[in-house]
């Protein structure tokens, strides 16, 4: 097997067994990796699952110092090396390492100890989350640094995780709000329209969760503004009306709420057939249930 494929394999089952795939990067992934970029995608994928997913800060730890160490570990992974062994040891509480670090590199420990800490210690995720976003502007980084892209992808990665709960704390649900807010802010920075198109679709739906339908309403046209505007392709259509039809929905405006899963049916017939496959149950969902008042 050549990398990328083991690479995109592993991330495709991560989810549903994080400690399987963590047990194989070492053994597997790593035999295949040929250059330091090859490296430096495993750190990550190591991160991702020993930190967020598992909670195993030693061995996360452990196994990024076996890849970083490793014959085609480079400049990049010795970068990915410093930061994730540094955001691991802080989310577990194991160590500060950030004090020697220069700014932009301290900034994404931060943030990512955030990601790391969602759904495990939810004020703590703030505290880092804020003062990841606050040190930005306080070092007057540019939005080209890496840091404000590290910020915007665990805040909206922490958004989605705690929207999907069946119950969040108060805690919770207040930084499920910030992480959306934070990414939005920061993939104004750091991205194109796209991130900020998606970024509003995450707070629609982060706000029908938490809930404030008034505010998740504005935030779904919001959305579909962006996607109207930039002429944007069927997927971003879709996900845009399937935003507003949960809206409408959780608001009781049954015509309002059919009009959107229509429009959400005319996007899907311009799906490819490999993005149909992922986006019909959402659309089967949707058209299968009668609007319902109020929130949920």
């Amino acid at each position: 097997m050549q990398f990328d494929a083991w690479l995109n394999k592993a991330w495709d089952e991560h989810a549903a067994q994080p400690a399987g795939v963590a047990a194989r990067i070492g053994g597997e992934g790593l035999p295949l990796a040929r250059t330091d970029a090859h490296v430096a995608a495993l750190i990550r994928l190591a991160n991702h699952v020993c930190g967020e997913h598992l909670g195993r800060w030693d061995e996360g730890r452990q196994l990024i110092f076996q890849l970083g160490t490793s014959d085609h570990a480079g400049s990049a992974a010795g970068v990915a090396q410093r930061i994730f062994d540094a955001s691991l040891a802080l989310a577990g509480g194991l160590a500060d390492t950030r004090g020697a670090m220069v700014a932009s590199e301290r900034i994404r420990v931060g943030a990512h100890a955030a990601g790391a800490l969602a759904e495990r210690d939810a004020p703590r995720a703030a505290s880092l989350l804020r003062e990841a976003a606050l040190e930005v502007d306080t070092e007057a980084l540019p939005n080209s640094d890496p840091a404000c892209r590290a910020i915007a992808i665990n805040g909206n990665d922490i958004a989605m995780t705690l929207s999907e709960k069946l119950l969040r704390s108060d805690a919770e649900r207040d930084l499920m709000l910030l992480g959306a807010r934070i990414a939005r802010d920061y993939w104004a920075r750091a991205g194109t329209w796209l991130e900020v198109e998606r970024a509003e679709y995450r707070l629609a739906i982060s706000w029908l969760k938490a809930p404030d339908l008034a505010a998740a309403r504005r935030h779904a046209r919001k959305c579909l503004d962006l996607v109207r505007e930039h002429e944007a392709p069927a997927l971003e259509w879709f996900f845009g009306f399937e935003a507003l039809a949960r809206v409408e929905r959780a608001l009781g405006n049954g015509p309002a709420a059919q009009r959107a899963v229509q429009d959400m049916k005319a996007a899907f017939e311009r799906l490819d057939e490999g993005d149909r496959e992922w986006c019909r149950p959402s659309l089967e969902k949707l058209s299968r249930l009668a609007p319902a008042a109020g929130g949920r």
